[in-house]
């Protein structure tokens, strides 16, 4: 379904729609999406995992470790741009095509995670000093990572662009972030008491999390719950641009053909 131009102006940024069309196109490929995000996380479910009351040996398994860290760095960075190119497909009209997505993906791999890794330290180290600059920062450049996949810019070109987008709307941004955080909490305390029923009811919260079981509970939320945002950050993206711009959705994604 494409999105015309003519019906945004530059005030028709709304969290309402970026929800209400976030979840449009999660909804139609649910499982799609949530299987791409979740194969990222598998290298987690490999991790080695120390004995409760036993204190970690902190370089135990040290390669094995650094080699699961390596790849779920590249199988999330690459999960980032897969959803995100679907996500303008079903936006279009189109069927979600992996493969293409894939390829996209490893186009803008190293921009991506250069993106990241600035953003990551500039907003840790803002955070550090005081937590209020650290999330401004972060409505700053919520955008960034489509705006490098989409336009193929460089990480601080992104960041740059990500800036004038958002510019006038962070608070927006602000609030819909508030507003993710209270059904995340309420769902993360969910699957923790689910973790717990699912390992027999003995176990601390934090144990169960640790077991098998535990983990690939935990891995399946954090896999809907990584799909849904990335694909309400896309959303975010596109309606930026229109908005300010007047451009459409086709235009926005011609830069893939």
């Amino acid at each position: 379904m494409s999105l015309p131009a003519d019906r945004f102006t530059q005030s028709d940024f709304r969290v309402g729609n970026v929800f209400s069309r976030a979840w449009w196109v999660f909804s139609r490929n649910f499982f799609t999406f949530t299987l791409v995000t979740a194969f990222a996380s598998v290298p987690s479910l490999l991790m080695p995992r120390s004995t409760p009351g036993v204190p970690a040996n902190p370089f135990e398994n040290l390669g094995i470790v650094s080699v699961l860290l390596l790849l779920l760095i590249v199988l999330g960075t690459l999960s980032q741009a897969v959803v995100l190119y679907g996500a303008f497909q079903v936006m279009r009209g189109r069927p979600v095509d992996l493969a293409e997505s894939a390829r996209i993906g490893l186009r803008r791999f190293f921009s991506i995670v250069g993106l990241a890794i600035v953003v990551s330290l500039l907003i840790a180290l803002a955070s550090a000093l005081l937590l209020f600059p650290g999330v401004m920062l972060y409505t700053m450049w919520f955008v960034a990572t489509p705006v490098c996949v989409v336009e193929q810019l460089g990480p601080f070109a992104s960041m740059s662009c990500s800036r004038e987008l958002t510019k006038g709307h962070r608070w927006k941004i602000f609030g819909m972030l508030l507003l993710l955080l209270i059904p995340a909490l309420v769902v993360g305390a969910i699957v923790g008491a689910a973790a717990i029923a699912v390992t027999g009811g003995f176990l601390t919260l934090a144990n169960a999390l640790a077991t098998t079981v535990g983990q690939i509970v935990n891995l399946a939320w954090n896999a809907v719950w990584t799909a849904f945002f990335a694909i309400l950050i896309v959303v975010a993206y596109h309606d930026l641009r229109v908005a300010k711009e007047g451009v459409d959705t086709d235009q926005i994604s011609a830069v893939f053909k």
